[in-house]
């Protein structure tokens, strides 16, 4: 019984070890993007970031918000695409995550907000809101950073 206990210990030990490589093999491509898209937005002025967002629409881009050298809260969009530029704005510029968080309560009226993230479509800075209605199913809204108009939505997916 005492053998049967330290082989069924050290065989879940074994496979948590396992588990946590697999894990840090499979984000290494994401922690590398990201520390690219900081590096890119260390350029820009970025000083100190806050949050980081992946959006994957027509084109990837990943999206760095924090205190630019000025003390100004900023947005940096920065394309996977090598050869397009970098678009910085002013946070206060554009409307905020709890502008939207609020919006979407006070229209939609989600079961659930999966995720709020900043993104880019055809050159437009946009929040993609992920949420799961009454009947648990995945609708997707996108909003324009600037003014929080909605632009389009993927609804009852």
């Amino acid at each position: 019984m005492k053998k049967w206990i330290i082989f069924s210990s050290l065989a879940i030990i074994c496979l948590c070890a396992l588990s946590a490589v697999v894990y840090f093999k499979a984000m290494e491509p994401k922690r590398s993007a990201f520390q690219k898209a900081e590096s890119a937005a260390i350029k820009k002025g970025l000083a100190q970031a806050e949050s980081f967002y992946l959006y994957n629409g027509t084109e990837t881009y990943y999206v760095a918000v924090g205190r630019a050298k000025d003390g100004k809260k900023r947005v940096y969009w920065i394309p996977e695409k090598k050869g397009k530029e970098i678009i910085a704005m002013d946070y206060s510029s554009g409307k905020s995550k709890n502008d939207i968080i609020r919006l979407v309560n006070q229209e939609l009226k989600p079961d659930k907000i999966i995720s709020v993230k900043l993104g880019m479509e055809n050159d437009v800075p946009l929040w993609e809101v992920v949420y799961q209605n009454g009947s648990k199913q995945m609708n997707y809204e996108y909003f324009d950073f600037e003014s929080g108009e909605w632009l389009k939505y993927y609804r009852s997916i």
